[in-house]
């Protein structure tokens, strides 16, 4: 038989064990890049080299607001062992900027991470699908916003490579009005050490 002072205590376990429960938030769901499959075998050294930035897909609100602001932007490749170094140019103000990013390794091939600037945290990439030599479709999440990116080797675009790319689009539920073209001339090649902000060393 319980003594009083026993079911008081097993009455406090049953309702602090029924208030953790409550508690418990359901597990969060998979980041929308998880479900994202990488290239299979994918070759960094075919990777490497120039490729030019065609179109964006994401639901950033910004970069719809200053869409009439975007300028020509080119990345240089380059292996470094599973990573790769990769680095932005873009004009500011008229003046060639280049900004080199480390694509850290994360163990599976075609999936890298950067630790990018802000406070929202680093940026998962997936190269989602490229024949190394025309076009790339890379992935790109920060704080679970999806992002989806066309890449050229060389002018014009193909059609076969923006069919490709908006099906990628679609795939990751998003759609023509989340997409932004960017302009086709006026490349930057270099920049010059002021120019210059080397984020892979941090």
């Amino acid at each position: 038989m319980l003594t009083p002072r026993i079911a008081a205590l097993l009455t406090l376990l049953l309702a602090s064990s029924s208030l953790g429960q409550r508690a418990r938030r359901p597990p969060r769901p998979p980041s929308p890049i998880s479900t994202i499959q990488p290239k299979a075998n994918f070759d960094a050294q075919q990777f490497a080299g120039t490729w030019l930035l065609v179109a964006v897909a994401s639901p950033c609100r910004h970069l719809q607001e200053q869409g009439h602001r975007a300028e020509a932007t080119t990345l240089h490749v380059a292996p470094q062992g599973s990573a790769m170094t990769v680095s932005t140019f873009r004009k500011l103000d008229g003046i060639c900027w280049a900004v080199r990013q480390l694509y850290g390794n994360t163990g599976r091939p075609g999936r890298f991470l950067l630790q990018a600037r802000g406070a929202r945290g680093p940026v998962d990439v997936v190269v989602g699908d490229t024949d190394y030599r025309g076009f790339a479709v890379l992935y790109l999440e920060r704080a679970r916003q999806l992002s989806v990116k066309l890449y050229v080797r060389s002018l014009p675009v193909g059609d076969s490579f923006l069919s490709v790319f908006e099906q990628r689009v679609q795939g990751a539920n998003l759609t023509e009005d989340h997409t932004l073209f960017f302009p086709k001339y006026g490349f930057c090649e270099a920049a010059d050490q002021f120019h210059t902000l080397d984020e892979a060393r941090r």
